[in-house]
């Protein structure tokens, strides 16, 4: 299976990318009897030294200044350096987070638990990370600082709008481009691309100017279908009108990531705890919001590498956009509580698969039944739109077990993926579950249209000079959501209800 280069740009996305690479840390063989169940070298650089093979993240990670707790850009590649040596040079040293006991467990080669982590010492994703990075794979902004995103010259001036963002990356723009290029030297051959960014802040606008360099240089004038270029666009949890600023670089993000990505997955988090969250969910921490987003992205990624039948990005994205790369984002994100039926696991594809014998299965299962009063059954919605009866262009789902084959579903792919709980294993994952059986859903429907019209609706109203800016070219915004409601309108008998 081809090689897979990730970008996390925000400390939301290092929240959610660092579990992510915590599972892939897990299925590494410390022993040699073990039995490799994925491919390690998709996601993780192998590196070869004295017979002894180490692996880092293939990753680039992008930071405020201070961004990165107690780590620093060198810290596990350089010797101490004696006091003695300095004679009377006087030395100052920046302030660092100090590292908790898990990561102190850690550097000794102590065992960690979950025990040790708690939201009190989990600020920074280097709090639990358990893969060391190498100089090449951090990054950090020269003009802002962690945590608010103000400027270092100017406190007033902070990191909030897309504009801004765009801005910001030029200054980097040769760093990223030495950074990614020895990736690519790594590579035997590339798969495709995945950029965690938020879509809320100017790390919107800071990813889409990196999206486009990096597209243009190294992969034609153009989104080549050769690649596989995914955005998972991170949303603020909350169910309140978002203000006008930052409602305005949302809908900014939406429509550069749809044009520039392949396949975009806008992905938000919980409010409250609903579904199948317990009460220690807490949707103000990054630790947990990374959490239940990491439960949908790595079962993407355990199609990818698992050993036995995997599945590549270019089939899942194939899969569901059947042929129209125009109408490419995922607007229907849930994770559903599951327990199968089945005990025997099959891998790989099962093609149109039935929705409803899944869905019975689950519904009848003892664990679900024996969770509460509360709606444990009820999807946990992650994404712009919640699931809905809308007009299906194209669905995915990955569960543990194969389903039973029911009335078929043309417009449906169902993926095995019999490893698609193991996030919720890893000790560095919060303990805010009542249940850790479930399936993942996306989908694209028709029901995005209405939201898109609303978008097209406040950017009309855009008068502010401000708020011009941070829109860029105004009718080039608006001219974006028209196309992308054609879209998302066309298919159906009667769209009188879906005019512009």
């Amino acid at each position: 299976m081809h090689e897979i280069i990730n970008f996390s740009c925000s400390q939301a996305s290092g929240h959610l990318i660092t579990l992510l690479y915590n599972v892939q840390e897990s299925h590494l063989p410390y022993t040699r009897n073990k039995t490799l169940t994925h491919t390690n070298d998709v996601f993780l650089v192998p590196n070869k030294v004295k017979g002894k093979t180490n692996y880092y993240p293939r990753s680039i990670n992008v930071e405020f200044q201070g961004g990165y707790g107690y780590l620093g850009k060198h810290a596990y590649q350089e010797t101490e350096i004696s006091p003695e040596l300095y004679d009377n040079v006087i030395v100052k040293k920046q302030e660092r987070h100090a590292k908790n006991e898990f990561q102190a467990n850690l550097d000794a080669g102590k065992p960690t638990h979950s025990s040790l982590l708690s939201t009190e010492n989990t600020t920074f994703w280097t709090d639990y990370n358990k893969l060391i990075y190498r100089p090449e794979s951090l990054v950090s902004l020269h003009g802002f600082s962690h945590p608010e995103g103000a400027h270092k010259n100017f406190p007033r001036l902070k990191f909030d709008a897309f504009n801004i963002g765009e801005e910001e990356f030029k200054v980097l723009s040769d760093e990223i481009d030495d950074f990614f290029r020895k990736n690519l030297e790594q590579l035997d051959q590339i798969q495709g691309i995945s950029f965690f960014s938020e879509c809320d802040t100017a790390w919107a606008g800071f990813t889409n100017e990196m999206m486009v360099f990096l597209r243009d240089e190294y992969f034609g004038n153009g989104v080549s279908s050769k690649y596989n270029l995914w955005t998972y666009g991170l949303m603020s949890p909350g169910k309140s009108q978002p203000r006008i600023d930052t409602l305005l670089t949302r809908i900014r993000a939406v429509t550069e990531f749809a044009s520039n990505s392949t396949l975009f997955f806008p992905l938000s988090a919980p409010q409250d705890s609903e579904s199948f969250l317990s009460s220690t969910y807490d949707s103000s921490k990054l630790w947990h919001t990374g959490a239940v987003q990491s439960m949908f992205v790595n079962a993407i990624w355990g199609l990818n590498c698992q050993v036995e039948k995997p599945v590549s990005m270019a089939t899942i994205e194939s899969n569901l956009l059947r042929g129209n790369s125009s109408r490419n984002i995922v607007n229907e994100i849930s994770l559903r509580p599951d327990v199968p039926a089945k005990p025997e696991a099959e891998f790989g594809i099962v093609s149109d698969a039935s929705m409803m014998d899944m869905y019975l299965n689950a519904g009848q299962s003892q664990t679900e039944s024996a969770l509460g009063s509360k709606d444990k059954n009820k999807a946990l919605e992650l994404g712009l739109n919640p699931e809905s009866r809308d007009h299906l262009y194209g669905r995915g789902v990955i569960c543990k077990h194969q389903p039973d084959l029911g009335v078929s579903d043309s417009k449906t792919d169902t993926y095995v993926n019999p490893y698609i709980d193991e996030t919720t294993k890893i000790d560095s994952f919060p303990l805010i579950l009542e249940n850790h059986e479930f399936l993942t859903q996306f989908a694209q429907t028709a029901v995005l249209k209405p939201l898109l019209k609303q978008y097209r609706e406040v950017v009309e109203r855009v008068r502010n000079q401000r708020q011009i800016e941070i829109l860029g070219d105004k009718a080039e915004v608006i001219e974006s959501l028209s196309s992308l409601m054609e879209e998302y309108s066309a298919g159906y008998s009667d769209e009188s209800d879906y005019d512009d």
